[in-house]
């Protein structure tokens, strides 16, 4: 669930750039991050993310 919660964020923040900022503005730090998810309804953890980012990145 949350993985998708996660990629769903991303769709969305793709055409935000006000949280593309807050996205940046976290660097590397995940749990920064998962924080700015949740703020717009998207749950997901900071190990989630991790995740993602190795299959991704």
């Amino acid at each position: 669930m949350s993985k998708k919660q996660l990629e769903s964020f991303f769709t969305m923040a793709q055409s935000d750039k006000a949280i593309q900022r807050q996205i940046s503005d976290c660097g590397l730090n995940n749990s920064c991050i998962a924080a700015v998810g949740k703020k717009y309804g998207h749950k997901f953890s900071p190990a989630t993310l991790s995740h993602w980012q190795r299959e991704h990145i």
